[in-house]
C-alpha cells in the first residue's frame, strides 16, 4: 500500500509541475502566429483613414494608410504604409472597407506582425489600434 501512495504522489507531483511549467512558458511567449504585442501602447500613427487590403481574422485586417502626397491634392489614394489593424469590439472587417478615425480618437502602435507574402518574402508591419485620445 505504501508503494502505491508513493507512486500516486509522484504522478500527481509530475502533473502539477507540468501544468505550472506550461503556464510559465505561455506567459513568457510573446510571439504568437507572427504577432508580438508591446507591454504598453507605442507611438502615435498619423492618419485619419485606412483602407482594408486583406482580412486576417474576425477582428484583424491588413490596411493601407493614405499616401501623404495626395493630402494636398484633395483626393484619397491609399498607397501609404501597410499596418495590421485590430479591435476588441468584435467588429468584422471586409475587403476595400475604409476605416475612418473619428474626432477624439488616435491611432497607436501596439505591436508588430510578421508574415510571409505570396512571393515568399517576409514582411513585418506595425499592429495598430484606434483608441481614445
Amino acid at each position: 500500500m505504501k508503494k502505491w501512495l508513493i507512486f500516486g504522489g509522484g504522478v500527481l507531483t509530475g502533473i502539477v509541475l507540468t501544468i505550472v511549467f506550461a503556464f510559465v512558458l505561455s506567459k513568457h511567449n510573446t510571439n504568437n502566429n507572427g504577432i508580438t504585442w508591446f507591454d504598453k501602447p507605442g507611438e502615435v500613427i498619423n492618419g485619419d483613414a485606412f483602407k482594408v487590403i486583406q482580412v486576417i481574422g474576425k477582428d484583424a485586417a491588413l490596411v493601407m494608410g493614405k499616401s501623404d502626397d495626395t493630402f494636398n491634392l484633395g483626393i484619397d489614394m491609399y498607397m501609404g504604409a501597410v499596418y495590421l489593424i485590430t479591435n476588441d469590439e468584435g467588429k468584422y472587417y471586409y475587403d476595400d472597407e475604409i476605416i475612418k478615425v473619428t474626432d477624439g480618437k488616435i491611432v497607436r502602435q501596439v505591436g508588430v506582425y510578421k508574415y510571409k507574402t505570396n512571393s515568399n518574402s517576409v514582411k513585418t508591419v506595425p499592429i495598430i489600434v484606434i483608441m481614445d485620445n
